[in-house]
This record gives structure tokens, C-alpha cells and sequence, in this order.
């Protein structure tokens, strides 16, 4: 706590937990360098330009166990680690007159055109200063959702896609920027 407060009155950057509404999601092709560049500007533009997604759900992980009866102790369950597991992310957006990027990615792999993708989630404070940050592999469509259609409501037309991946880690801004100025955190 005694070097919260200083680094706080310092920089001017919150260290108390952000609101969850304010996040980026990019999702870019990594098959070459010129592909993640292009991937990278698209992904940007179209958030800027188009908006963005309005939900993120699926940041989970578990670590799965194996249960151990070992013999004579019959009052005790071992249990031992076997690996982790992560939830498919969901993404949620309204419906773009633009972009149908979520469809024909799914829709491509129907076609044959495979093309898995990594991505990043960066969830800012209300600066705009990257908070938290979440990195997938190797990302692939599972599921794509087109909007509930009612003649009597009057919500906003949204659509999902759901993306299954490969492993998703937590990146520590923190850590990231005390590294780029020689500290050691």
C-alpha cells in the first residue's frame, strides 16, 4: 500500500478496479507479417469507424482435476491437476450496414478458406489507458448469431459470434510498462 500511493499521485493513473464497459477487441490474422499489420489496421479502423463490440463473456479458465482413492484411507478424495481449460469467448455487437466480418469468417471456413486468428482484449480505465489485457491463440468461428427479429420491440439488432481457441493469458500492463523502462516489478 505505501507504494500504491505514491505511484498514484505520481503517474495519475487509478490502480482501483476499472468500469468493465470500456474495451477494444482486435482480431488479426498472424499468417505473415504483412497480414498482421493489414489485419491489425482493419481491425482498428473498423472499431473506430463502425464501432465496436458491446459484450466480451468468456474469460474463463479452469484447471481440470483427477480424483485419487488411494487405499485404507477411505475418508479422503486425492486429487491432482491435469490441465486447464478455457471457455469459447462470445462476442456481441449491433448489426453493421459494413461489416459482416464475423459471418464470412465462419462462413469461409464452410468454403474451405481456413483462416485461424489471434486476438487481443484490452480493457481500459476511463483515460483510455490499457488496464488489463488478454491475448488469444489460434482462434477459430464456432458459432454465429443473427439477430432476434421483432415487429413490436424496439431493441437494438444484435449479432454474436462465438470463437473458439487455444489459450487465452492475462497480460500485466504493469509489468509490460515497468519493462520498457528497466524496471524489474
Amino acid at each position: 500500500m505505501a507504494l500504491i500511493e505514491p505511484l498514484q499521485s505520481l503517474t495519475g493513473i487509478r490502480l482501483d478496479p476499472p468500469l468493465s464497459h470500456n474495451f477494444l477487441v482486435m482480431i488479426v490474422e498472424t499468417s505473415s507479417p504483412s497480414a498482421l499489420l493489414k489485419s491489425a489496421a482493419f481491425s482498428l479502423a473498423g472499431d473506430v469507424l463502425f464501432g465496436g463490440f458491446s459484450e466480451c463473456t468468456g474469460l474463463d479458465m479452469s484447471m481440470e482435476t483427477e480424483k485419487f482413492h488411494q487405499g485404507g484411507e477411505n475418508d479422503t478424495e486425492r486429487r491432482f491437476p491435469t490441465r486447464i481449460t478455457w471457455e469459447n469467448l462470445t462476442l456481441k455487437r449491433g448489426v453493421s450496414r459494413v461489416s459482416q466480418s464475423g459471418w464470412d469468417w465462419l462462413y469461409d471456413f464452410g468454403e474451405g478458406k481456413v483462416k485461424r486468428k489471434d486476438g487481443l482484449i484490452v480493457l481500459m480505465d476511463e483515460k483510455h489507458i490499457p488496464h488489463n489485457v488478454w491475448t488469444f491463440k489460434r482462434g477459430l468461428p464456432v458459432k454465429f448469431q443473427g439477430p432476434s427479429l421483432k415487429a413490436m420491440g424496439n431493441e437494438v439488432a444484435i449479432e454474436s459470434l462465438e470463437i473458439a481457441h487455444e489459450g487465452l493469458w492475462q497480460l500485466s500492463v504493469l509489468k509490460l510498462g515497468a519493462g520498457l523502462i528497466g524496471l524489474d516489478v
